[in-house]
This record gives C-alpha cells, sequence and structure tokens, in this order.
C-alpha cells in the first residue's frame, strides 16, 4: 500500500503540471460518469431547458483544458472557468463544469496572491448577495432568495475557504521552518561565541602561565652560560636546555596565534627539515638514519615530527639504550620507525595513562595514517605510516 501511496505522489502528482493533469483527467471522470447516469441538471429553470446530456460533453472538455494551466495562470484560467459555467449552468448546467469552477476558486485561494485573494474575496461576496437579491426580486420570494444564496455560497465560498485554510497553515509551517532555522543558526552562533571565548582564555592562559616559564628558562640557562667554569657536560646540557626552551616559547607562541584567530603558519618543527631532526635526535644521544624525503603534505610533515618528538622523548625517559631511529618512504606513504631496549624497571614504569601514546595514534589518525606502540621482545618500538598525499576535505 505504501508503495503504490509513494508512486502515485512521485509520478503523479510529482510537479504542479502533473498534479494539473490528474485533477483534471479525475474531474472529467467524475463528470463523463455523472452524465451517462443522468445526474442532472443543477438548475431547473435554467434558460435552455430540455438539452440533451451531450450538450455538457463540450464545456466539461473546455473546463479541464482551462485546469491544465491553473498553477501558473490562476486568475486567467479562473475567469475562463467562471465564463464555461456560465455558459453551461444557461443549458441546465452539469456536475462536472460545477467542479472545474471548484477546483479553480481552491487553486486561486491556494497559490494567488495576496492582492488576487482579496479581490476573489469581494468579487465572490457580491455574486452571492446578487444571487440572493436577484432570486428574491424575480420569485418575490424571500425564502427561495436565501435557498439560492446559500447553495452559491456553498459552491463559492466553500473552496475558497478550503484553500484559504491550507494556504494559511503552509504560510504558519513557513514560519515554523524558519523560526526553527533562524534557532539553529542563534545557537550556532552562541557555540562559535563561546568556542571563540574558550580559545581568547586558553591563549591568555598559555601566554601568562608557559610562555612566561619558557622564557625564564631561556634567560636562566642563558645566564649560566655566560659564567665561566661550567665544565663540558654541564655546558652541553644547558645549551640544550636553551635551545629546547626557546623551540618550545617560539610553538608556544603559534600556537597562541592561532588559538587568537590568526592565520595558520608551517611550523619550523617538521621532519623535512633536516637539521632540526639531527638535532632533535643528537639531543637524545640516537641515531639517525634517513632517506632523502620528497615534498610532504604539512600536516602529514609536522604530525611525523610530533610523533618522533614524543617517541623520543619517552625513549629517554624509559629506555636504557639511545634510540634508533630511521625514516624512510614508499610511494604513497612516509614510514618513521623508534626503537630503544627497556629494561624490566623501564617497562614497569611505562605502566600508566597511556595518554601520550593515544595522542600519537589520534594524530596519526587525523592524517590518513596509524601509528602502533609496543614491546617487541626487550625493545619498545613505535612504528608510524602516514600518507604522502592528503585528499580535499
Amino acid at each position: 500500500m505504501d508503495g503504490w501511496v509513494e508512486t502515485w505522489r512521485r509520478h503523479l502528482r510529482g510537479t504542479p503540471l502533473r498534479r494539473a493533469v490528474t485533477d483534471a483527467a479525475a474531474v472529467a471522470a467524475v463528470g463523463l460518469i455523472a452524465l451517462s447516469i443522468g445526474l442532472g441538471p443543477v438548475l431547473s429553470n435554467a434558460p435552455v431547458s430540455g438539452a440533451p446530456g451531450w450538450w455538457h460533453v463540450p464545456p466539461l472538455a473546455l473546463g479541464c483544458l482551462v485546469m491544465l494551466g491553473k498553477s501558473r495562470h490562476p486568475v486567467v484560467m479562473l475567469a475562463l472557468g467562471a465564463l464555461i459555467f456560465t455558459a453551461d449552468l444557461a443549458i441546465g448546467g452539469s456536475l462536472g463544469v460545477m467542479l472545474v469552477l471548484i477546483d479553480l476558486l481552491y487553486t486561486l485561494a491556494l497559490v494567488g496572491s495576496e492582492r488576487a485573494l482579496r479581490r476573489l474575496f469581494t468579487v465572490t461576496a457580491m455574486v452571492i448577495a446578487g444571487a440572493t437579491v436577484l432570486t428574491w426580486a424575480l420569485a418575490l420570494d424571500l425564502r427561495v432568495g436565501l435557498f439560492v444564496g446559500l447553495q452559491a455560497f456553498a459552491v463559492l465560498a466553500t473552496p475558497i475557504w478550503w484553500g484559504t485554510s491550507v494556504r494559511r497553515q503552509a504560510q504558519l509551517a513557513a514560519l515554523a521552518s524558519a523560526r526553527a532555522d533562524d534557532q539553529a543558526r542563534l545557537a550556532q552562533l552562541q557555540q562559535e561565541e563561546a568556542l571563540r571565548d574558550e580559545r581568547e582564555r586558553m591563549a591568555r592562559d598559555l601566554h601568562d602561565a608557559i610562555a612566561g616559564n619558557l622564557s625564564a628558562i631561556a634567560l636562566h640557562t642563558e645566564a649560566a652560560l655566560v659564567r665561566t667554569g661550567a665544565d663540558p657536560p654541564t655546558r652541553r646540557a644547558l645549551e640544550a636546555t636553551r635551545a629546547s626552551s626557546l623551540s618550545a616559547l617560539s610553538e608556544m607562541r603559534t600556537m597562541i596565534r592561532l588559538l587568537r584567530g590568526g592565520e595558520p603558519e608551517r611550523a619550523a618543527t617538521r621532519i623535512s627539515d633536516a637539521q632540526t631532526v639531527r638535532d632533535l635526535v643528537a639531543a637524545h644521544h640516537g641515531t639517525l638514519r634517513c632517506a632523502d624525503l620528497p615534498e610532504l603534505p604539512t600536516a602529514v610533515d609536522q604530525t611525523a615530527f610530533r610523533l618522533l618528538q614524543e617517541s623520543l622523548t619517552n625513549a629517554t625517559k624509559h629506555g636504557d639504550q639511545p634510540p634508533e631511529i630511521r625514516v624512510s618512504t614508499t610511494d604513497a606513504h612516509l614510514n618513521l620507525e623508534v626503537r630503544n631496549a627497556v629494561s624490566t624497571a623501564g617497562r614497569a614504569e611505562r605502566t600508566g595513562s597511556g595518554l601520550g601514546l593515544d595522542i600519537m595514534t589520534e594524530r596519526a589518525h587525523a592524517v590518513g595514517g596509524i601509528c602502533t606502540a609496543g614491546l617487541d621482545g626487550g625493545t619498545w618500538t613505535v612504528r608510524a605510516r602516514l600518507p604522502l598525499t592528503q585528499e580535499a576535505p
């Protein structure tokens, strides 16, 4: 049953023209059936009485043709339909032509302009009142005049009231939909404003707390380096601390600009920057094997460096031997592998929340890659595979 209803709506009632065609066909069918069974005439004392039934077929056919243009030109089609109805009424009238007029009145009330609708109300009231008074004057009987007026009201005013009611309901539905859209847009704007406020607050907190502390670290380590007498290992440690603090401060400032709505920049820390990678690996006393890298997408370039950075931090913190890093590429992927030996104590220390590993996995997934980390015998191994091409969003 639902399939038939869907077919009816989609194929037979899917457009205004299709609806007009089906309405005209239905009216023609009802009118012809009424004529075939002798239902009529609708006016007993017509100017031309005793007309054969087939005389009503041409007005019915013309009326159905007029119905085909009712959606595009409702006023013109109603005027033509009224003329056809008047002509048909002169020979007694028929049910089919009356249905044509009712449908045209309903259509104008439904899709006509507000100005045309107001004029339709005025003309209809004048016709009903005129029919009542004229019948009263001719029949010299008020009851007959009122009866004819009620019949005219039923034929003319009912479809107008029906079409106007459907029109108002559609307008109310459109207003409700527009209001819902406005509320959705307002909620989105409020959410965006709250997000901007949160980003501004985060930017202020980063600037006031972390960035300030990083600046202090850089200044104190520089002051310590100026002092003479430091042994070489201590001096190297201070230099590494100062370099790390300056790098972190630069990245922090970039992040603050992004949080405050600035233009995104290509960060200096990326896997394709060979010198930066060598310095990072040297700071963790690791060994590096890196092939020549092609031009990488910005997101992949920076993500690979972050994965390397986090892997080296974990290796230095938990490992027993210097880490081994290998960076290579295939036709479609960038491969990163970080290995370091881990003792039993180091394995125990690794039991924690696993937040860092989760973040590494999320970073890789964000650019369409994968990242795995785990023990392979006595060696902790991090493997990442990132795509060399980025699809457009």
